[in-house]
């Protein structure tokens, strides 16, 4: 019926309920409605809404543009007149086919009121959830921005205390170098000859000295890196000439220990980066790789390319790391209880700016380890 033209004969009770339903019902024209009686409930309907009402079957039934007549007097003789009459192209439906028919219009319109309904309810609690999550938005967005002041609060702190801790640790050096001075001239004789007691006693100072020298010196780079006061400047850099330079620097203190330091970096491995502190970086893997491992345990280099990334690693066959122990192994101070029992000597500030290093250089820093097997520290650039 989409389009149709429709005319009601008959505005009774029945033609008005009816005509109620298919002025409801989408592309349906009333073209008339008619009925003798000019009071009908049907008939005053119409006139509301402008719908033409005659009284007559001859007002309309020559009009060419009907394409639909509903019969709902429930007249035969009605029936039969607007049957003889109409022309062949009218369709014609007589009581009882309107009846059924305003059965299924007034479903269909019920239908479209539930549909509606539905959807305003639906368009209703869309709104209320769009501002649900407009206030939710709005109150992660002030939290966000006071976890932003507290951050920056936070690295103000840490820089004024690295700051603090460079100009502390370094008025330390002179003494520290001064008394060392001191014990050296009295350990090489230039005071005179002291007892064997003595000198044991001097030697103790001069290893405390230089401890507490190295442990100036790591807090000293520590807070450097920390407070961002080192070159950013970064270039193409083989791997295997910067693994060279570290051999070379820890040569002697591997022939100390029988370690031979293997270097098993490809030629072309390439990293962009910045040299020296790749080099500061695999130096302090090395020392520490070389400190934990006993005499005569193999030390070595390694590179290659992984899914894109380049890793290069440092292995050692030392005391290694239990597994309790390696998600702390990179916080300042922190030594394992059998590296404590290795060496007494550490300071627990080496992997502390391996890390800090390795967050300079864009990469990651990750260990591998079994303890009594040794330990893999790779980086992943």
């Amino acid at each position: 019926m989409d389009g149709a033209n429709l005319v009601i004969v008959g505005a009774g009770k029945g033609g008005y309920e009816f005509l109620k339903v298919l002025t409801a019902t989408p592309n349906v024209h009333i073209r008339y409605v008619c009925d003798i009686n000019p009071a009908a409930k049907g008939v005053l309907f119409a006139k509301q809404r402008g719908i033409p009402c005659v009284t007559r079957i001859a007002d309309f039934i020559d009009d060419e543009s009907v394409d639909l007549i509903f019969e709902s007097t429930g007249r035969p003789e009605v029936f039969e007149e607007l049957n003889r009459r109409k022309h062949a192209s009218v369709s014609l439906v007589g009581s009882a086919g309107t009846r059924v028919i305003f059965s299924l219009l007034d479903s269909y319109n019920e239908v479209n009121r539930n549909l509606t309904s539905y959807k305003l309810n639906l368009e209703r609690r869309i709104i209320e959830r769009t501002e649900e999550l407009e206030k939710t938005n709005a109150a992660l967005e002030q939290e966000k921005l006071a976890c932003e002041r507290l951050f920056e609060h936070q690295r103000e702190i840490n820089e004024e205390k690295s700051r603090y801790l460079i100009q502390s640790t370094h008025q330390l050096k002179a003494p520290f170098a001064a008394i060392q001075h001191y014990v050296d001239i009295i350990l090489d004789g230039y005071t005179g000859e002291i007892t064997a007691e003595t000198r044991a006693i001097m030697e103790k100072i001069r290893s405390r000295c230089q401890l507490l020298s190295d442990t100036i010196r790591d807090m000293l780079d520590l807070a450097r890196l920390q407070t961002h006061m080192v070159d950013q400047v970064r270039h193409d850099v083989p791997v295997n000439d910067v693994a060279r330079e570290v051999q070379e620097r820890f040569a002697a203190a591997a022939a100390s220990k029988s370690i031979v330091l293997g270097n098993q970096v490809p030629e072309d491995l390439v990293v962009r980066a910045n040299r020296r502190q790749l080099f500061e970086l695999l130096a302090v893997l090395v020392d520490n790789a070389i400190r934990y491992s006993p005499d005569g345990a193999p030390v070595d280099f390694l590179g290659e390319r992984v899914d894109g990334h380049v890793v290069v690693a440092v292995r050692d066959r030392g005391i290694g790391i239990a597994p309790e122990h390696q998600a702390r192994i990179f916080s300042e101070f922190f030594r394992a209880n059998n590296a404590v029992r290795f060496d007494p000597n550490g300071n627990g500030l080496g992997l502390a700016i391996a890390r800090e290093l390795a967050n300079y250089l864009e990469a990651s820093l990750e260990v591998e380890s079994h303890v009594g097997e040794g330990s893999v520290f790779r980086i992943r650039f």
